[in-house]
Protein backbone atom coordinates (compact mmCIF):
# COMPACT_ATOMS: atom_id res chain seq x y z
CA UNK A 1 0.00 0.00 0.00
CA UNK A 2 1.03 3.57 -0.62
CA UNK A 3 0.93 4.64 3.04
CA UNK A 4 3.14 1.68 3.95
CA UNK A 5 5.66 2.90 1.36
CA UNK A 6 5.54 6.40 2.87
CA UNK A 7 5.97 4.96 6.36
CA UNK A 8 8.97 2.86 5.34
CA UNK A 9 10.53 5.94 3.69
CA UNK A 10 10.09 7.86 6.96
CA UNK A 11 7.61 10.38 5.50
CA UNK A 12 4.91 9.76 8.15
CA UNK A 13 5.67 11.11 11.62
CA UNK A 14 3.78 11.74 14.85
CA UNK A 15 1.13 9.25 13.74
CA UNK A 16 -1.94 8.91 15.90
CA UNK A 17 -3.74 6.77 13.29
CA UNK A 18 -2.43 4.48 10.57
CA UNK A 19 -4.93 1.71 9.89
CA UNK A 20 -7.37 0.27 7.37
CA UNK A 21 -10.90 1.60 6.90
CA UNK A 22 -13.91 -0.66 6.48
CA UNK A 23 -14.12 0.39 2.81
CA UNK A 24 -10.71 -0.99 1.82
CA UNK A 25 -8.79 2.30 2.00
CA UNK A 26 -6.10 3.01 4.55
CA UNK A 27 -6.28 6.09 6.79
CA UNK A 28 -3.50 8.13 8.38
CA UNK A 29 -3.58 11.05 10.79
CA UNK A 30 -0.41 12.73 11.96
CA UNK A 31 2.22 14.72 10.08
CA UNK A 32 3.56 14.21 6.56
CA UNK A 33 7.11 15.35 5.86
CA UNK A 34 7.32 17.83 2.98
CA UNK A 35 11.02 18.76 3.28
CA UNK A 36 13.34 16.49 5.23
CA UNK A 37 16.00 17.74 7.61
CA UNK A 38 19.72 17.48 6.86
CA UNK A 39 21.48 14.15 7.17
CA UNK A 40 23.41 14.03 10.45
CA UNK A 41 25.66 11.07 9.76
CA UNK A 42 26.20 7.99 7.60
CA UNK A 43 23.86 5.87 9.72
CA UNK A 44 20.83 7.64 8.21
CA UNK A 45 19.90 9.85 11.16
CA UNK A 46 18.43 13.22 10.19
CA UNK A 47 17.73 16.55 11.77
CA UNK A 48 14.02 17.33 12.29
CA UNK A 49 12.03 18.00 9.11
CA UNK A 50 12.13 21.54 7.74
CA UNK A 51 8.53 21.52 6.50
CA UNK A 52 5.59 19.25 7.31
CA UNK A 53 1.93 18.99 6.43
CA UNK A 54 0.66 19.43 9.97
CA UNK A 55 -2.29 17.53 11.39
CA UNK A 56 -2.68 15.63 8.15
CA UNK A 57 -5.68 13.42 7.42
CA UNK A 58 -5.00 11.06 4.52
CA UNK A 59 -6.82 8.24 2.75
CA UNK A 60 -5.02 6.05 0.23
CA UNK A 61 -5.53 2.85 -1.69
CA UNK A 62 -2.74 0.59 -2.95
CA UNK A 63 -1.36 3.01 -5.53
CA UNK A 64 -2.71 6.50 -5.02
CA UNK A 65 -3.85 9.12 -2.56
CA UNK A 66 -7.61 9.57 -2.44
CA UNK A 67 -7.84 12.34 0.20
CA UNK A 68 -5.20 14.65 1.63
CA UNK A 69 -5.79 17.42 4.12
CA UNK A 70 -3.68 19.31 6.61
CA UNK A 71 -2.04 22.64 7.28
CA UNK A 72 1.07 24.24 5.82
CA UNK A 73 2.63 27.26 7.53
CA UNK A 74 3.12 29.12 4.25
CA UNK A 75 1.26 29.09 0.95
CA UNK A 76 4.68 29.14 -0.76
CA UNK A 77 5.16 25.54 0.50
CA UNK A 78 2.23 24.25 -1.59
CA UNK A 79 4.30 23.75 -4.79
CA UNK A 80 6.97 21.90 -2.79
CA UNK A 81 4.30 19.63 -1.27
CA UNK A 82 2.75 18.98 -4.70
CA UNK A 83 6.14 18.30 -6.28
CA UNK A 84 6.83 15.59 -3.72
CA UNK A 85 3.38 13.95 -3.48
CA UNK A 86 1.51 15.08 -6.61
CA UNK A 87 2.64 12.02 -8.60
CA UNK A 88 0.56 9.87 -6.24
CA UNK A 89 -2.64 11.85 -6.82
CA UNK A 90 -5.32 11.14 -9.41
CA UNK A 91 -8.24 12.99 -10.93
CA UNK A 92 -10.50 11.83 -8.09
CA UNK A 93 -8.10 12.86 -5.30
CA UNK A 94 -9.50 15.50 -2.97
CA UNK A 95 -6.88 17.87 -1.57
CA UNK A 96 -7.77 20.51 1.06
CA UNK A 97 -4.83 22.43 2.48
CA UNK A 98 -5.25 25.04 5.19
CA UNK A 99 -2.82 27.97 5.13
CA UNK A 100 -2.75 31.00 7.43
CA UNK A 101 -1.35 33.52 4.97
CA UNK A 102 -3.97 33.87 2.22
CA UNK A 103 -6.90 36.26 2.19
CA UNK A 104 -9.45 34.10 0.40
CA UNK A 105 -9.77 30.50 -0.74
CA UNK A 106 -8.05 29.41 -3.93
CA UNK A 107 -8.20 26.38 -6.21
CA UNK A 108 -5.56 25.12 -8.58
CA UNK A 109 -5.37 22.22 -10.98
CA UNK A 110 -2.44 19.81 -10.96
CA UNK A 111 -2.97 17.45 -13.84
CA UNK A 112 -6.48 16.25 -13.16
CA UNK A 113 -6.33 16.89 -9.41
CA UNK A 114 -8.03 19.94 -7.93
CA UNK A 115 -6.17 21.37 -4.93
CA UNK A 116 -8.15 23.64 -2.62
CA UNK A 117 -6.39 26.16 -0.40
CA UNK A 118 -8.42 27.44 2.53
CA UNK A 119 -7.44 30.32 4.81
CA UNK A 120 -7.21 29.46 8.48
CA UNK A 121 -6.02 32.11 10.93
CA UNK A 122 -7.04 30.22 14.03
CA UNK A 123 -8.24 26.76 14.90
CA UNK A 124 -7.20 23.25 13.95
CA UNK A 125 -7.52 21.43 10.61
CA UNK A 126 -9.66 18.48 11.80
CA UNK A 127 -12.48 20.57 13.34
CA UNK A 128 -12.34 22.85 10.29
CA UNK A 129 -12.71 19.82 8.00
CA UNK A 130 -15.64 18.59 10.07
CA UNK A 131 -17.27 22.00 9.71
CA UNK A 132 -16.65 22.09 5.94
CA UNK A 133 -18.19 18.61 5.70
CA UNK A 134 -21.20 19.69 7.76
CA UNK A 135 -20.60 16.98 10.35
CA UNK A 136 -20.92 17.10 14.12
CA UNK A 137 -18.95 14.89 16.52
CA UNK A 138 -22.15 12.99 17.28
CA UNK A 139 -22.55 12.13 13.57
CA UNK A 140 -19.36 10.05 13.54
CA UNK A 141 -19.06 9.10 17.20
CA UNK A 142 -19.83 5.41 16.62
CA UNK A 143 -17.25 5.01 13.81
CA UNK A 144 -13.71 3.73 14.16
CA UNK A 145 -10.98 6.40 13.89
CA UNK A 146 -10.12 5.31 10.34
CA UNK A 147 -13.78 5.32 9.29
CA UNK A 148 -14.14 8.86 10.68
CA UNK A 149 -11.56 10.05 8.13
CA UNK A 150 -13.44 8.17 5.42
CA UNK A 151 -16.77 9.71 6.50
CA UNK A 152 -15.34 13.23 6.28
CA UNK A 153 -13.94 12.43 2.83
CA UNK A 154 -17.32 11.14 1.62
CA UNK A 155 -19.10 14.27 2.84
CA UNK A 156 -16.50 16.50 1.17
CA UNK A 157 -16.73 14.76 -2.22
CA UNK A 158 -17.45 17.51 -4.74
CA UNK A 159 -16.25 20.18 -2.28
CA UNK A 160 -15.49 23.61 -3.75
CA UNK A 161 -14.63 26.52 -1.43
CA UNK A 162 -16.96 29.50 -1.73
CA UNK A 163 -15.58 32.54 -3.55
CA UNK A 164 -12.38 30.67 -4.43
CA UNK A 165 -10.05 32.26 -6.94
CA UNK A 166 -8.51 30.05 -9.60
CA UNK A 167 -4.70 30.17 -9.66
CA UNK A 168 -1.86 28.51 -11.51
CA UNK A 169 0.76 26.55 -9.59
CA UNK A 170 3.47 29.04 -10.58
CA UNK A 171 1.56 31.95 -9.01
CA UNK A 172 0.50 30.31 -5.74
CA UNK A 173 3.23 32.07 -3.74
CA UNK A 174 1.82 35.45 -4.86
CA UNK A 175 -1.27 34.77 -2.69
CA UNK A 176 0.89 35.35 0.42
CA UNK A 177 -0.48 38.23 2.50
CA UNK A 178 2.36 38.21 5.04
CA UNK A 179 0.30 36.91 7.98
CA UNK A 180 1.85 34.46 10.41
CA UNK A 181 -0.07 31.98 12.52
CA UNK A 182 -0.04 32.92 16.18
CA UNK A 183 1.30 30.26 18.49
CA UNK A 184 -0.45 30.19 21.82
CA UNK A 185 -0.06 28.01 24.81
CA UNK A 186 0.96 27.91 28.42
CA UNK A 187 3.10 30.79 29.57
Amino acid sequence: MLLKKYDEAGCLINANLNEACSGGLKAFRGELIVVEGEMLDNSGRRKPPLKVLQQAAILADDSRLRFVSGMLDDVADVPVFLERYGKDMGSDTLVVIFVPNIDKPASLALGGTLVHLVSMDDGLPWPELMQLAGLEKADIKSLSPADKVQAVFKELTGFRPRNAVSVELASVAALNNGKRREIRGAV
